[in-house]
């Protein structure tokens, strides 16, 4: 490669741009717009057909074409002085079909106009929007509001003329651009701070920002190894002196916005890419795995902690429910019995998927503390000598963890099945014998009238539910009879030394002595177990946990960039993969700043959606509609529909509202569809025509009751008559 051509190599704005952005030619040659990438805005589907008519009848009409922030309210403007609003003019299409050399005519007349200035193109604007002044960033929408941005580029040779560098496509020599991020060196304590740039590098499916430079004044034009490239495509347009000019060409992925955002931070500067090449042709080196427990923890938090905690909430509620009732007329003992220990039999249902669960992960996660549960304390002394004495400590909360006397009695009528004495006994029993596979398969719920199926469990062991009062058919008492209970006799020191530690493993505030779970359990102390199962995790490879779900992922991203709202730039590259560290890629001047829209922006563009609801809605007309749905409904969700069928909207409501107008909905015992002795499930044909008649009717309903909150009602809908829109048909 000769190094004088690679050392001349320049990118431009595109060449109908350059020198306009000024008052003269001499003026805008040098300012910041004429050596960095053009973003585009569009706001048509056919914005490619619309880019190539500007190109070919009118290159000079570009500059009508570039990105201006503006919102639903405000089209951009080019000139921000004017307060009216000022739409860009539509590019030059070709409406009818022209001779060759009518069209080349009609290029050579508009390339021999004078070049009108072009304002530059600013991060923010002020504006005047309906007699009120915003300032509004610069904002790139999606395409779900009709909006498309390309960004565009001149790669030169830097001399006389600025001729085109000729690039052989399929060899050594890449083209692309990379979007990079800009945050504040301290995002968190200082983000007005000095911004840095971070590169998008992607490894396999996940994407992190690495930071580029090593400092606050490190150079950030240059490539990080392993950055995401994104694609170009070249344009051809004729400049005013009919030379051919190629314009390097890139969609800006403003759709994935939420995986940009939600992204981890690498603060530490990036290598070279000479360094990352020599890497890359080195012997195969194994990546150790990242030691962490986060990953394992987590699963735990999703299918045991939160939905213990879920269950001591409902517990709760309908603890409170019960006292507000407390005095009616027909609040009889016997009532009030019956109505606890169905509960009790609903939430023992849970008790035993939570259970079951959570010996699942002991096993898999802790298996050195599941196996001494399994052989009921015999491997117990060899968890004292692991190094690590929250594993015993562990085992031994499960043994002390029971139901209460009370709780125990409250489970239903008698014959009562044993209640486990602990939740160690309890993790043991669910694992014997068919105990899973009557729980999974189970197709109604766990009632009275079905406790004594043989899928159930042959004990009982609540995590939470309701005491039925001190003595049976009595008046509970207000202070005890109904409380919420929940496992109790734990020991305070198993979760004693639980200092705070990297990851959210520490317990929540407080002194040890007040670790032990009360009766009126507040399911926020589920804190502390989720502490004491992370401590007993060893740190290492995660291989047997699930990935850390999107809203962790999103949480630690927004937690490292603070209140960071999202700027982005582009830069252009060049790369030749032969030239040596002496020669690295030639990146572009950075684009303006600019921000990724989210789907739900409020100042984001409507796309026109027309739905048509039938016309003619009564029973003749509605006879007409094809039933060409088809919703497939197996044998169990048909007997939960069945059971939905006999409730109405009163009973809903009612269900919520206090003490007088308050009604239990009646769910029954749920079970399969069946037809002749078999378990049926069904086909049902629909037509989505009539359905939306019923989700527009809902959806008002629902708006008109939740307006006594939100009072959204004046912003929600907005009809305009239509005349002659009849229902019927008129004969002709």
């Amino acid at each position: 490669m000769n190094p004088m051509t690679t050392s001349r190599l320049q990118w431009h704005c595109p060449a109908p741009l350059w020198a306009r952005f000024g008052p003269t030619p001499a003026a805008a040659a040098g300012v910041a717009d004429q050596f960095r990438p053009a973003l585009l805005r569009f706001a048509s589907d056919a914005f490619m057909d619309e880019l190539l008519a500007t190109l070919a009848q009118d290159p000079a009409g570009l500059g009508d074409l570039l990105a201006r922030p503006e919102t639903w309210r405000s089209p951009p403007r080019a000139n921000p002085a004017v307060d009216g609003p000022q739409p860009l003019p539509a590019a030059a299409q070709e409406r009818v079909p022209l001779p060759r050399v009518a069209r080349a005519v009609s290029l050579g007349l508009a390339l021999r106009r004078p070049r009108t200035a072009v304002p530059p193109v600013l991060s923010r604007q002020t504006v005047k929007e309906q007699t009120r002044t915003r300032e509004l960033p610069l904002k790139l929408y999606q395409p779900a509001h009709q909006r498309y941005y390309l960004v565009s580029a001149s790669l030169v040779c830097g001399i006389t003329g600025l001729p085109d560098r000729a690039v052989i496509r399929g060899g050594s020599e890449t083209l692309g651009f990379v979007l990079r991020r800009q945050l504040a060196a301290n995002p968190v304590q200082a983000p007005d701070g000095p911004v840095q740039e971070y590169a998008y590098v992607k490894s396999a499916d996940v994407g992190q920002w690495q930071r580029v430079s090593a400092g606050t004044s490190g150079p950030d034009d240059v490539l990080v190894p392993g950055e995401e490239l994104l694609p170009l495509f070249p344009l051809v347009c004729r400049d005013s002196a009919g030379h051919d000019r190629t314009l390097w060409t890139g969609l800006i992925p403003v759709g994935r916005r939420e995986e940009y955002l939600g992204a981890a931070l690498a603060t530490g500067p990036a290598s070279i890419l000479a360094l990352g090449q020599r890497q890359a042709l080195g012997p195969a080196v194994a990546v150790a795995p990242v030691n962490s427990k986060m990953a394992r923890l987590t699963q735990f938090k999703m299918e045991v902690a939160e939905p213990w905690k879920a269950l001591i909430r409902s517990v709760r509620q309908a603890r409170d429910s019960l006292a507000e009732t407390l005095g009616e007329a027909d609040d009889t003992d016997a009532k009030r019995t019956q109505r606890i220990e169905t509960l009790n039999l609903q939430w023992q249902q849970q008790s035993w998927l939570i259970l079951l669960d959570l010996a699942d992960y002991l096993e898999v996660h802790l298996p050195q503390v599941w196996q001494a549960v399994a052989d009921n304390g015999a491997g117990a002394p060899a968890l004292g000598l692991l190094g690590n004495p929250h594993p015993a400590a562990l085992y031994q909360w499960l043994g002390t963890a029971t139901n209460s006397a009370l709780l125990a009695a409250a489970i239903g009528p008698a014959p009562r099945k044993p209640v486990q004495p602990s939740l160690r006994a309890a993790l043991a029993a669910i694992r014997q014998g068919q105990v899973r596979e009557g729980l999974e398969q189970a197709e109604s719920l766990y009632t009275k009238v079905s406790r004594n199926a043989a899928d159930w469990p042959d004990f009982h062991f609540l995590l939470a539910g309701l005491d039925a009062g001190p003595g049976a058919g009595l008046r509970p008492d207000p202070q005890v009879g109904g409380a919420c209970l929940a496992l109790t006799g734990l020991a305070p020191a198993s979760f004693a030394g639980l200092a705070a530690e990297p990851g959210g493993l520490a317990p929540e505030p407080g002194p040890v002595s007040s670790v032990a779970i009360p009766a009126g359990l507040d399911p926020e102390a589920l804190d502390r177990l989720t502490a004491l199962i992370g401590r007993a995790l060893e740190a290492g490879p995660e291989t047997a946990a699930p990935p850390l779900p999107f809203a962790l992922q999103l949480r630690d991203a927004l937690a490292a960039t603070g209140a960071d709202q999202g700027w982005f730039t582009v830069r252009f590259v060049y790369l030749n993969a032969d030239c040596g560290p002496l020669h690295p890629p030639l990146l572009s001047a950075p684009t303006q700043r600019f921000q990724l829209a989210g789907f739900f922006d409020p100042d984001a563009p409507a796309r026109p959606i027309r739905i048509t609801l039938p016309r003619d809605t009564s029973p003749a007309g509605l006879r007409r509609h094809s039933r060409g749905t088809a919703f497939v409904i197996s044998d169990l969700l048909c007997g939960q529909i069945q059971r939905a069928k006999g409730m109405g909207l009163g009973d809903l409501v009612r269900s919520v509202l206090p003490w007088p107008l308050h009604k239990d909905l009646d769910q029954g015992a749920a079970g399969v569809c069946k037809g002749g002795g078999l378990d049926i499930g069904m086909i049902c044909s629909l037509s989505i025509p009539i359905i939306t008649i019923c989700a527009l009717i809902l959806l008002m309903i629902m708006v008109s009751l939740l307006d006594l909150i939100f009072r959204w009602l004046p912003y929600l809908i907005i009809c305009f008559p239509v005349p002659k829109l009849k229902g019927k048909e008129v004969a002709p």
